[in-house]
C-alpha cells in the first residue's frame, strides 16, 4: 500500500480496519488504539482535525455519521492547536456512550 499520511503516521492509523472498501484511504480504529494514536500523534506534533465514527456490520466498517472537527483559532500556535486538538479528539471518543464495536477515523 502506498504511503497515505506519511510514514510514522501510517505505521500509527494502520493498526485499525482499513477504510479502503469503502473509498476513504484511512484506518478506522477502536476505542482504546484510537486513544493511543491521538497521544501518539500528538507527540510528533501532528493536530487532528476532526474525524468520524464508524461501526461494524457484518465485517464491514460502516458510517454512523457522527463526527467531531476542530479549527485551529486565530493567533493560535501550532502547537497549542496540536495540544487543543488532541484533546478534544480524546474528550469525544470518551464521551461516546457504548464504544463497543465503534470504530474511529481521524482526519
Amino acid at each position: 500500500m502506498s504511503t497515505i499520511w506519511s510514514e510514522q503516521v501510517d505505521y500509527i492509523l494502520s493498526r485499525g480496519v482499513s477504510l479502503g472498501g469503502l473509498g476513504v484511504r484511512n484506518w478506522a480504529l477502536g476505542r482504546d488504539d484510537a486513544l493511543h494514536a491521538i497521544y501518539e500523534l500528538e507527540a510528533l506534533g501532528v493536530a487532528i482535525l476532526g474525524g468520524d465514527v464508524y461501526k461494524l456490520v457484518g465485517g464491514k466498517a460502516e458510517l454512523t455519521y457522527d463526527s467531531w472537527y476542530c479549527d485551529q483559532g486565530p493567533g493560535e500556535s501550532d502547537s497549542d492547536f496540536t495540544k487543543r486538538s488532541s484533546g478534544k479528539a480524546a474528550s469525544y471518543i470518551l464521551s461516546c456512550l457504548m464504544p463497543d464495536g465503534l470504530f474511529f477515523a481521524s482526519a
